[in-house]
């Protein structure tokens, strides 16, 4: 009797341990680079997707109006692109309303019927990475996108991509201000052609994600400023709307299947930052921030916010009034996105002296700015260890 008790002593003894190690490996081998989704983000991806998926629909259409077009033009109108894309074939019409179109020939304006289409002229420009166009107001899109042809007319294969473009295209101006600093705080900590190239790079991954990034926090301000990056700062800073996030960007990255890694990973998805860098080329840092939205509960407002998170665990905010609509700049040849009021937020986050330069070595990114929220949420050190993820990215 005493062995069999013995023998269920050690089997009980071993049954444990070997719970505890199960458990212990569940802790150690935990990937906190891999962000969790719950049943609500589901949802909103899953919704995202749908509204995406798009596809160039209506051929009968698009053959009878190629026949009314003698000469080479890119399909611009974002109705129509709207109904060919969502398949709505019965709702198009011809000669109800001009048709908006667009091409990179000056003379060739004048062989398009006016009864059908209203035409535009757009320049293509070798040193931008962006196409002008002679609107009013004046508005750039991205090069990068393709297209299927119906005889002379060029129809953008991503019709919901090429709305997005065309939705965000105005475009507005920095103020190119002068600003004084020290001659220590001129030194570049980070080379102004190779970042913003670095930028311009990122921003097409993730248009092919679709997701539509814009400039926000210090590189926002540098832009508008002084129609640069700020001498002294570091990295780049962007945003993406929190309704636009798609999976498997940080997949790819994670897998070795993108142009950019995952260098860095703060907080979960409903309060999300992200650092990246290029996995060859100029190495940069770029902070990309989840947008999201919400309503003020005492002035029913809506206001934007962006999240930070500490090292000992507490969670910060950072409100905005609205940055939506987004307009389009041009920062060094490249096209970036930034919401068409930038004074408005700059001011919102940096106060009325936004325009006097403040030293990076002096600046406290949850102290220095006027639009932050703390104590919004508090990690333990276990939590933590769920939440974040460092892989080469600098410690200070």
């Amino acid at each position: 009797m005493r062995i069999k008790n013995h023998h269920l002593l050690v089997f009980c003894a071993g049954a444990i341990i070997f719970t505890i190690l199960i458990i212990s490996h569940g802790i150690y081998s935990f990937d906190s680079s891999i962000i969790l989704i719950d049943e609500k983000w589901q949802k909103i991806i899953q919704r995202r997707q749908r509204e995406v998926n798009e596809s160039v629909g209506c051929h009968d259409f698009l053959d009878k109006l190629k026949t009314k077009i003698p000469v080479s033009v890119l399909l611009i109108d974002s109705k129509i692109l709207e109904l060919i894309g969502k398949n709505k074939c019965d709702q198009l019409k011809m000669y109800e309303t001009p048709i908006e179109v667009a091409t990179s020939i000056r003379k060739d304006l004048n062989f398009i019927p006016r009864d059908l289409f209203q035409p535009f002229f757009f320049e293509i420009n070798q040193q931008k990475d962006y196409l002008e166009f002679d609107t009013k107001p004046r508005r750039i899109i991205p090069k990068s996108f393709e297209t299927v042809k119906f005889g002379n007319l060029a129809v953008p294969l991503k019709p919901f991509r090429f709305r997005k473009f065309w939705e965000r295209s105005r475009l507005i101006e920095c103020s190119n201000s002068t600003v004084h600093r020290k001659e220590t705080d001129k030194k570049r900590k980070i080379n102004l052609e190779l970042s913003v190239f670095e930028l311009s790079r990122l921003q097409n991954l993730m248009v092919q994600y679709d997701m539509f990034p814009f400039i926000s926090e210090g590189t926002l301000l540098g832009w508008y400023r002084e129609c640069s990056i700020i001498p002294h700062t570091q990295d780049i800073d962007i945003s993406v709307f929190a309704s636009e996030f798609n999976p498997k960007f940080v997949e790819d990255m994670r897998n070795g299947r993108s142009t950019f890694r995952l260098s860095r990973r703060l907080g979960k998805l409903d309060a999300l930052e992200l650092t990246v860098a290029p996995r060859q080329g100029y190495h940069v840092n770029t902070d990309i921030f989840l947008m999201y939205q919400e309503k003020n509960e005492t002035t029913e407002i809506d206001f934007n916010w962006i999240s930070g998170l500490k090292g000992d665990g507490e969670r910060l905010r950072y409100h905005f009034p609205l940055f939506e609509p987004i307009c389009s700049a041009d920062l060094l040849g490249h096209l970036v996105w930034t919401t068409c009021d930038p004074e408005k937020a700059i001011i919102h986050e940096y106060g009325e002296r936004w325009f006097e330069d403040i030293p990076t070595t002096n600046y406290s990114w949850f102290e220095s700015v006027y639009n932050v929220q703390r104590n919004m949420e508090w990690f333990s050190s276990w939590e933590l260890s769920k939440i974040t993820f460092q892989d080469g990215y600098p410690t200070k």
